[in-house]
């Protein structure tokens, strides 16, 4: 049964990834809303994911970075996060858990999100980056 809903959750990536890059997300008239900005006007974490996604399917990471540093930079923690569930096996998954699921990496990364949530939302940034 693991390996049955982990096929549906790879077909579901895959499938998501081809709509993502087929369809750009700055011009498509049906992407979903971010719930934490339609209630506070504030950009959350991971606000622009959906257009820096579709800039680095397509091979520009500049435009990426513009749209969201903060996803840019964690992509290689949560493909790592994503190796040691569904890719990695025996010692070399535990060894990657320990760590990539430790406290002080964990506690580390919820901050930076923290303090890219307010950094995002000065002011400044936004006439800085014209978003």
């Amino acid at each position: 049964m693991k390996k049955l809903v982990a096929l549906f959750l790879l077909l579901v990536a895959v499938g998501a990834v081809a709509w993502l890059y087929a369809v750009d997300p700055s011009r498509a008239a049906v992407m979903p809303q971010c719930p934490f900005r339609l209630l506070t006007g504030w950009d959350c974490p991971g606000c622009g994911f959906l257009r820096a996604t579709h800039a680095l399917l397509h091979g520009r990471p500049a435009e990426a970075w513009a749209y969201n540093p903060f996803l840019v930079v964690s992509l290689p923690y949560l493909l790592l996060l994503l190796a040691t569930e569904y890719v990695w096996r025996g010692p070399r998954r535990q060894q990657w858990r320990r760590v990539l699921e430790g406290r002080p990496v964990v506690w580390g990364y919820l901050a930076a999100a923290v303090l890219w949530t307010l950094w995002r939302n000065l002011p400044f940034y936004h006439s800085a980056v014209g978003v």
